[in-house]
C-alpha cells in the first residue's frame, strides 16, 4: 500500500496524527477481516479430523473398503458411497466437457457478437438455478422420460432413478462452469496465432483445433476440474434422483453418494453412527480438496505464462541448423505433385469445416435448451398452483396450507447471513488489494478460491459440530480445544449454544458460504479502480484510510453491492447446510431467530417425493418463487451493472 505524501505547508501535524491513527485502525481492520477465512478453514478441518477420529480408529481401513453400512450393528463401510460419488461425478464429466468445450470454442471462434452476448448470458443463468429446482426438474422430468429406457435395458427396478440420471443431472449443472472457464481460456489465445494459421491456408475448424484449443489447454482442464469439483460435493439434485441405495452395481442401478448420505442421515442415531458420517464428510472434504487444489494450480499456472511472467528456462538452440527438408520429391515439378492433391484437400477442410461448425453449434443449443425446458416446465406448472394461502399461512391448517412461514423463514436466514458474511468479506478484499504482496493476503486469496469449491452440505456439518454438538455432548471433543472451548463458553452464556438446530446456526452456515464469494467480487471490483485515482488522493493531502473510505470504495461500490446481490441469490436457494442447522418448522418461527427455522428449499425437497398430491402442488409453486427470485436477482443485478459500466467508461 502506497504511503500518502506528508504536507510541508502550515501545521498539518494534528491532521496528520488523525490520519496515522485511521490508517492503523484501517489496517487492523481489514487484517482482521482478511485472517477470518484461514481461520474457518483451519477450523473446518480440525472439527472434521476430530469429530470423524473415534470411527476411524475403531474401524480402521475397513472403514474405506468395506461395503456394509449398518447402524444398528455398528458396521460402517464407505466404498459404496466413495463409488456412487465417483462414478456419478466421472459420468457426468464425461458428458459436460465435450458439450462444454464445443460451445465455448463456437462462442469464441464463430459465433457473431450478439449471438455470442445473449448465449453467455443465458448460460450464466443456468449456472445460477438452485440445485434443488435442478433435482425437483429431475423427479418430475427426467426421472419419468428415463424410466422406458431402462425398462427397455432391462433395468427397469431402478424406476428411472440410478447413478447414471444423477450423473446425467450432474452434467447439465456443471456445463456452465466449464463453458464459461473454457471461453476465457480460449479468448485469451493471442490473436496473432489464428491469423498466421489462417494465412497459411488453415480452415477454421483446423484453426481451432490445432492451434487455438492447445494453447488453451491449461485453462479448459482447470475448467474441467473446477467442474469436477462441484460435481462431487453436489448434494440434493444427487439425493433426489440416485436412488439413495448403497450398493455397487451397474450404472443402471441405484446408488448413493457421500453428500446425499450426509443430508439424508446427519445428525445421526448414535455418536458413533454421527462419527461415522463426519468421517465420510472427511474423505469428500480431501477429494475435493485435492481437485481444488490442483485446479487453481494449473489456473494460476496458466495466467502467468498469459501475463508474460518468467517461468522455466527455455530450451537452448541447437548448435548447428538441421538440415533443409524438401518440400516436394526428387525429379519432380511442385506442379505435378501439388495442384491435384492441394484442391481435393480443399474440398475436403471445406466439408469438414461445415460439418464441425454444425457441431459445435448443437453444442450451444444443447446447453440452452434445458434452462428454457426447466424455466417454462416450472413456471407453467407452479404458477398455476399459486394462491394467496401460500403467501399468508402455515402448515398448522390442514383445510389452508401454505408455504408462507417458510418463505418468511428463508428472508430471514439470507438477511442474517448477509449482515455478517458482507463485512467480513468487504474487509478481507480491501486488505487483499492494498495489502496485496503480505502473506497474509496470499493465504486468504488462496484458502478463500477452496472455500468456494467446499461442498456446501460439510459447512452445515461444520456449523452443526461447532455451535449444536458441543449443547448437546459434554463429552464433545472441541471443549478439550483451548481457543474453541472459550469461545464455545461464552456462546452458552450468552445462551446461544443449544443443543438444537436454530435460525442463528443456519444463518451462520450461510455466512460463511457468502463470505468468500463477496470477498472474490469485491476484490476484482476493487482493482479495477484506475490507481491515478489513488495517487490523485494521496496527492492532496489524503490518508490512506481516506483514500480508502472515500475515494476507492465509493468508486468501486456498484460492483461490489452486486456481488453481494449475486451471493445472496446464491445461498437463498441452498439445502444441503440449513438441514441439520436451521432444522424446519411447520409452523411461524414466533420466538424469532432462537429457535427451529422453515425455509423454502426444504419443502420443495421433501415434498417433490412425497406421496399427497397437495405436497407436491405446494413444491411446484415453491420452486416456481424461488426460481422467480434467483432469475430476476441476477438478470436485475447483470443488466444494472452493465449500465454502469457503460456510464462509467463513458466519462472516461
Amino acid at each position: 500500500m502506497a504511503s500518502p505524501p506528508i504536507l510541508s505547508v502550515g501545521n498539518t501535524r494534528p491532521g496528520q496524527r488523525r490520519g496515522a491513527i485511521s490508517s492503523q485502525l484501517l489496517l487492523w481492520s481489514t487484517t482482521a477481516g482478511a485472517a477470518v477465512f484461514p481461520a474457518v478453514a483451519a477450523l473446518l478441518m480440525l472439527i472434521l479430523l476430530m469429530e470423524s477420529w473415534e470411527s476411524l480408529q475403531l474401524l480402521g481401513p475397513s472403514f474405506l473398503v468395506g461395503s456394509e453400512w449398518n447402524v444398528q450393528e455398528r458396521r460402517f463401510g464407505a466404498l459404496p458411497f466413495i463409488y456412487g460419488t465417483l462414478v456419478t461425478s466421472a459420468l457426468s464429466i464425461l458428458i459436460a466437457v465435450p458439450l462444454g468445450v464445443g460451445a465455448a470454442a463456437c462462442l469464441a471462434e464463430i459465433a457473431p457478437p450478439w449471438i455470442r452476448l445473449w448465449a453467455t448470458f443465458l448460460i450464466e443463468l443456468l449456472a445460477a438455478i438452485p440445485s434443488v429446482v435442478y433435482g425437483f426438474w429431475g423427479v418430475f422430468f427426467l426421472v419419468p422420460v428415463l424410466q422406458p429406457v431402462f425398462e427397455a435395458l432391462g433395468a427397469g427396478g431402478a424406476g428411472g432413478r440410478g447413478l447414471f440420471t444423477a450423473g446425467l443431472l450432474l452434467a447439465l449443472m456443471i456445463i456452465p462452469y466449464i463453458t464459461a472457464l473454457s471461453y476465457d481460456a480460449i479468448r485469451a489465445v493471442p490473436n496473432a496465432q489464428r491469423q498466421a494459421s489462417r494465412a497459411l491456408g488453415a480452415s477454421r475448424w483446423q484453426t481451432i483445433w490445432s492451434v487455438v484449443l492447445p494453447n488453451a489447454r491449461s485453462g479448459i482442464l482447470g475448467g474441467c476440474l473446477l467442474g469436477l469439483g462441484r460435481a462431487i460435493g453436489e448434494t440434493m439434485a444427487v439425493a433426489m434422483v440416485i436412488g439413495n441405495d448403497p450398493r455397487i452395481g451397474s450404472l443402471l442401478g441405484l446408488g448413493y453418494s457421500i453428500p446425499s448420505v450426509l443430508a439424508n442421515q446427519m445428525p445421526g442415531e448414535n455418536r458413533m453412527h454421527r462419527s461415522a458420517l463426519i468421517a465420510l464428510g472427511l474423505v469428500l472434504f480431501l477429494i475435493s480438496l485435492a481437485i481444488n487444489v490442483f485446479a487453481r494450480w494449473i489456473l494460476r499456472a496458466e495466467k502467468k505464462v498469459r501475463s508474460g511472467k518468467p517461468g522455466r528456462n527455455p530450451p537452448a538452440a541447437p548448435a548447428t541448423p538441421p538440415d533443409p527438408v524438401p518440400l516436394v520429391k526428387p525429379g519432380s515439378s511442385p506442379l505435378e505433385t501439388g495442384l491435384p492433391h492441394l484442391a481435393g484437400k480443399q474440398v475436403f477442410n471445406r466439408r469438414v469445416n461445415l460439418v464441425m461448425t454444425f457441431v459445435l453449434g448443437m453444442c450451444v443449443l444443447i446447453i440452452l435448451v434445458p434452462l428454457f425446458h426447466i424455466f417454462g416446465y416450472v413456471t407453467w406448472t407452479g404458477a398455476s398452483n399459486l394462491s394467496v394461502e401460500f403467501f399468508t399461512h402455515d402448515l398448522s391448517v390442514p383445510a389452508a396450507k401454505g408455504l408462507g412461514h417458510a418463505l418468511l423463514g428463508s428472508l430471514l436466514l439470507v438477511l442474517v447471513a448477509t449482515v455478517m458474511g458482507t463485512p467480513l468479506g468487504m474487509l478481507g478484499a480491501i486488505y487483499l488489494t492494498e495489502y496485496r504482496k503480505s502473506r497474509l493476503a496470499h493465504i486468504t486469496r488462496f484458502v478463500a478460491d477452496l472455500l468456494v469449491g467446499v461442498p456446501s452440505v460439510l459447512v452445515g456439518l461444520f456449523i452443526y459440530a461447532l455451535l449444536i454438538q458441543p449443547a448437546s455432548d459434554p463429552d464433545c471433543p472441541l471443549w478439550n480445544v483451548p481457543v474453541v472451548s472459550q469461545g464455545l463458553w461464552l456462546l452458552s452464556q450468552a445462551g446461544w449454544l443449544v443443543p438444537h438446530p436454530t435460525g442463528w446456526a443456519g444463518a451462520v452456515a450461510l455466512a460463511v458460504m457468502l463470505m468468500p464469494i463477496v470477498l472474490r467480487a469485491s476484490e476484482e471490483a476493487l482493482r479495477t479502480v484506475p490507481e491515478a485515482i489513488r495517487r490523485a488522493s494521496y496527492a492532496l493531502g489524503a490518508s490512506a484510510a481516506q483514500t480508502v473510505v472515500r475515494v476507492i470504495v465509493p468508486a468501486a461500490a456498484t460492483a461490489m453491492v452486486t456481488g453481494v446481490f449475486l451471493g445472496m441469490a446464491r445461498i437463498a436457494g441452498e439445502t444441503a447446510p440449513l438441514l441439520f442447522t436451521a432444522g424446519s418448522s411447520n409452523f411461524w418461527a414466533d420466538e424469532g431467530m432462537g429457535e427451529k427455522m422453515p425455509f423454502l428449499t426444504y419443502y420443495i425437497y421433501t415434498y417433490s417425493t412425497g406421496d399427497q398430491e397437495s405436497d407436491k402442488r405446494m413444491a411446484w409453486a415453491g420452486a416456481f418463487v424461488l426460481l422467480s427470485f434467483v432469475m430476476l436477482v441476477n438478470i436485475g443485478m447483470r443488466l444494472f451493472s452493465g449500465r454502469r459500466d457503460v456510464a462509467s467508461s463513458r466519462s472516461q
